[in-house]
């Protein structure tokens, strides 16, 4: 598995800990899915971007390719927003600072996540776990840290992945070949990957925490673009 570094400039540096990490999706746009290129380009923009500033530390494509690494495991991504949870009998708040964030491109309400994507997560996660010693019952879904958030979404298999964590070998699931048949998206040449359309004109919400002052000053920037 190769990894592509790619520095993206929003997050903090240093953090507290990395005693959890974060499963997230990329997302859709108006039933697209959000592009790969789409999503390093909105976490690491040409132009600087004073509002909806996200990162993550690392994102999977849905095709096989290198995993991007944008934020060193080391320093703070922006990518949980408010959240919380509890960590070592302690409840902590602004995971940010506790985690590391994981972004599979693709949509787990519209669509399921590919072979080659748990392969790559699998094999990503077991290196933090025994890095940083990670415990597996801290490893969640966004959707779990804050409520309110969506993701990774139903689509993804949880039981399939935390298997895998714990076995020598990845676990391989069967995904349908052929037409398709109730209306289902299925696999129609048998890659393991399942096509739709996907946009470049990506937009993911902002994942840093800020207070009071400072959701005030991301308010107004956003009325005037900037």
């Amino acid at each position: 598995m190769e990894i592509e570094w790619i520095e993206s400039q929003f997050f903090d540096p240093g953090k507290i800990a990395n005693d959890m990490i974060i499963v997230h999706h990329t997302g859709s746009t108006n039933g697209m899915i959000n592009s790969f290129e789409g999503t390093i380009n909105w976490f690491k923009p040409a132009v600087w971007r004073s509002t909806n500033q996200a990162s993550a530390h690392y994102i999977i494509a849905r095709e096989e390719r290198p995993i991007v690494h944008m934020v060193r495991d080391e320093d703070t991504a922006w990518h949980a927003g408010k959240s919380n949870w509890e960590i070592h009998d302690e409840m902590r708040e602004s995971i940010n600072k506790w985690s590391i964030g994981i972004e599979l491109q693709g949509d787990g309400h519209l669509v399921k996540y590919t072979d080659f994507q748990y392969e790559a997560l699998i094999w990503l996660v077991k290196q933090k776990m025994e890095k940083f010693n990670i415990a597996v019952d801290l490893i969640r879904g966004h959707e779990e840290i804050s409520p309110w958030k969506p993701d990774p979404g139903p689509m993804f298999d949880w039981d399939r992945f935390k298997r895998a964590l714990s076995s020598v070998s990845v676990p391989v699931t069967d995904v349908p070949s052929g037409g398709s048949s109730g209306g289902e998206l299925v696999d129609e040449d048998g890659d393991g990957i399942i096509y739709l359309d996907e946009t470049d004109d990506v937009y993911i919400p902002s994942g840093r925490e800020r207070g009071l002052l400072g959701r005030l000053f991301e308010f107004l920037a956003s009325l005037f673009g900037k």
